[in-house]
């Protein structure tokens, strides 16, 4: 078996060890429209920019609001969990509230967003978001907040 197909997805859907990449978002990896909501495609982009996967952020973003590919293919911060907070659709526009928190020049962060999208009529694309950016006080051993049970030291904040 393939890591790709057994390793655990970015996104964290069900529950940190439960849910599977191959499972999750690498169908909407694949194939954009299958992702039937806005927050399907937001935990896949999510995982998009975990993985690095440039390509599809550009194709799952509005061309209107899409920055240009050297700013995505840029090395980021290491993203380490995701929290979606609500979302909710019609036919052709939808939001979702999420947390994502990651690991950056020594420090745990957290993006918080209300992101809004909308159907082109083949699939969802993200259109922006209102975004808040948080320092977040986590102790070298306090629990990781990518909620593997290891001390921060001992995971994420070794990257």
């Amino acid at each position: 078996m393939s890591s790709s197909l057994s390793k655990t997805c970015p996104c964290q859907f069900a529950t940190p060890h439960a849910c599977r990449y191959r499972d999750c978002c690498q169908p909407v990896h694949d194939d954009i429209a299958s992702a039937a909501t806005p927050e399907m495609l937001m935990r896949a982009r999510f995982s998009a920019f975990c993985m690095g996967l440039t390509d599809f952020l550009i194709a799952s973003w509005d061309s209107t609001t899409c920055p240009a590919r050297e700013s995505l293919a840029a090395p980021g911060p290491h993203w380490v969990a995701l929290e979606v907070i609500e979302s909710e659709h019609d036919v052709d526009t939808g939001m979702v509230r999420f947390h994502a928190t990651f690991f950056e020049q020594g420090n745990f962060q957290q993006l918080q967003e209300l992101s809004r999208f909308r159907h082109d009529g083949h699939h969802w694309r993200y259109i922006d978001g209102e975004a808040r950016w948080l320092a977040l006080d986590i102790g070298r051993n306090s629990p990781c907040p990518c909620r593997s049970g290891k001390k921060a030291k001992r995971c994420c904040a070794i990257h």
